[in-house]
């Protein structure tokens, strides 16, 4: 697996999206740009990128932006600001959104728990596609060589983060849910409206992901934890950068035919996922 170019990473200051921008460059990317709501975590995730196997590239460049995914200007610049840098953008992924917090019925749930959700997951998604369509569609095709083949001509590859989520449902997180679901139809049609195009659009959707985050909440709820454990056959929730490598995968040459696909990264949970943490 190996990718080049220039690559942009919305929600990389922590996290997944840490751990898919140091994979990415991990596997040969010359140039990194972190994008996340909070710009210092950005530029920790950009200046601690210049430690894995920078010093084999002395041509190895990374730079951080703040941007609110939910926001069409701040979308729009950092998309414009990094295509006039480098004249191109080749990989984009963004794993922005916030956690489901609260479990809450439909029936109970108020409209701006319902909004909030769409907002950072399902128009945030859409905004990020749609600018890196267009910066994409611009620039000219590059013929990639993975492992002596030589690959068709692209343009671009997208990767979105989404979650399991988006291939069923949990009791008591309805905005999550649809939010997600919007995420892989929008994804699926903007995969087969650029497909001639050169771009190619696709979905990372992991179960439970280790993080600080994550193991607070667990910590303050044992016995959630031990029915999301036991929906778990590793029983273990997967590290950031299991689900990083999915992310580069898709992005690089070595998937050039994968397209509008939703890659399943969740351990085999969804075999026997009994919806008990969530009951």
């Amino acid at each position: 697996m190996q990718v080049e170019g220039v690559a942009l990473v919305f929600g990389a200051g922590s996290g997944i999206g840490r751990a898919v921008a140091h994979t990415l460059v991990a596997q040969g990317l010359t140039t990194l740009v972190c994008a996340d709501i909070d710009l210092a975590h950005a530029q920790e995730t950009a200046e601690s990128s210049y430690e894995v196997f920078a010093e084999r590239r002395p041509a190895y460049e990374a730079t951080a932006y703040q941007v609110d995914v939910r926001d069409e200007a701040q979308v729009q610049e950092v998309v414009a600001k990094t295509k006039d840098r480098y004249g191109r953008i080749d990989i984009c992924a963004t794993t922005a959104g916030t956690p489901a917090a609260n479990q809450t019925a439909i029936g109970d749930m108020s409209l701006e728990a319902y909004r909030s959700m769409d907002e950072v997951h399902n128009i945030g998604c859409f905004l990020v596609v749609r600018e890196m369509i267009r910066a994409m569609a611009s620039q000219k095709p590059i013929e990639s060589v993975t492992a002596g083949r030589r690959r068709k001509p692209a343009r671009g590859s997208i990767v979105i983060l989404t979650s399991l989520a988006s291939e069923g449902a949990f009791l008591g997180v309805g905005n999550y849910i649809a939010a997600k679901h919007a995420v892989k139809g929008l994804i699926q049609t903007a995969a087969l409206e650029n497909a001639g195009n050169g771009i190619r659009i696709n979905a990372v959707a992991p179960s439970y992901v280790s993080g600080p985050m994550m193991e607070q909440f667990l910590d303050q709820a044992p016995a959630v934890k031990a029915a999301m454990l036991g929906d778990l056959p590793m029983r273990r929730l997967a590290d950031p950068e299991e689900v990083a490598d999915a992310v580069v995968f898709l992005a690089s040459p070595a998937a050039s035919y994968i397209n509008g696909h939703t890659l399943v990264v969740d351990g085999g949970s969804s075999l026997q996922l009994s919806n008990q943490p969530f009951s």
